[in-house]
């Protein structure tokens, strides 16, 4: 366990708000939220509420926690996360500069004190706070090539029907004629828009070797790069265009293979 090395973060308020009060709907859940930011997270837990700190994979000793909220710091640490602070004056834990600056963590885009004790682990696996998994050896287990990703638990079989969901959601929707000027540019040049959607809430690295590890950096940098120049946080677009000419370091399993706590 000790050439392991978990990822995960979280960047914003304790709890979300709504940024505009339009209906009676909008002052509950900025109510609610209030409310819930100023008691304690240890109440928070035994009365049953989720908190967006995630307890640390089991028996994984290295778990990295990236927030620009020194606030969470304590309970960062009290649930086994070593916390890594990254400098952003972003509140709103939904917004696309939020989403933005988690790919940082998300695609190994990262430049801080603990970044070469990180990247001088054999296996990195990134999680999103909300989709911790426990499967950690399983997980080492099938990653044979370089990369683990699962695939998007509802089958999606071109990269249209990931953009077609995306536009339900307003960050998402906000940067898309771009976006699709993107998956078009990339189309002329020889990419299929039919390649299977993957979930990006878990991926596994498996930096094998130098020429694994460089091939892993290099499509990192290619999804992040797209997400950052388009302000698209959308990486599952991406993803399923870029990730293309990478199948040799990629395993792709079913969503069901690799459990979450939430199950998603």
């Amino acid at each position: 366990m000790n050439n392991i090395a978990i990822l995960s973060c979280w960047f914003g308020e304790k709890f979300n708000k709504p940024q505009k009060i339009n209906s009676i709907y909008d002052l509950k859940v900025w109510l609610y939220a209030t409310i819930k930011s100023f008691l304690p997270y240890q109440l928070l837990d035994k009365l049953g509420f989720d908190s967006i700190i995630p307890k640390s994979p089991k028996d994984i000793r290295n778990c990295y926690f990236y927030s620009n909220n020194l606030k969470l710091k304590k309970e960062i640490i009290d649930k086994g996360w070593i916390f890594c602070f990254l400098d952003s004056t972003i509140n709103n834990g939904e917004s696309i500069e939020s989403s933005l600056l988690a790919k940082k963590v998300k695609f190994l885009q990262l430049n801080d004190e603990n970044t070469s004790a990180i990247y001088s682990f054999e296996h990195l696996i990134y999680m999103d706070s909300r989709r911790i998994t426990d499967d950690i050896i399983k997980i080492i287990k099938l990653n044979t090539k370089g990369i683990l990703i699962r695939k998007t638990p509802r089958e999606k079989t071109t990269v249209w029907h990931e953009v077609d969901e995306a536009k339900g959601q307003e960050r998402y929707a906000k940067s898309m004629a771009q976006t699709v000027d993107f998956i078009n540019a990339k189309i002329d040049m020889g990419y299929s828009p039919e390649s299977r959607v993957m979930n990006t809430g878990v991926i596994a690295y498996h930096m094998k070797s130098p020429e694994v590890k460089a091939e892993i950096h290099s499509l990192c940098d290619e999804v992040y790069n797209a997400c950052l120049d388009l302000a698209q946080p959308e990486c599952q677009i991406f993803w399923c265009i870029l990730s293309q000419r990478y199948t040799q370091i990629i395993n792709q399993l079913d969503f069901s293979v690799i459990q979450t706590r939430t199950g998603a």
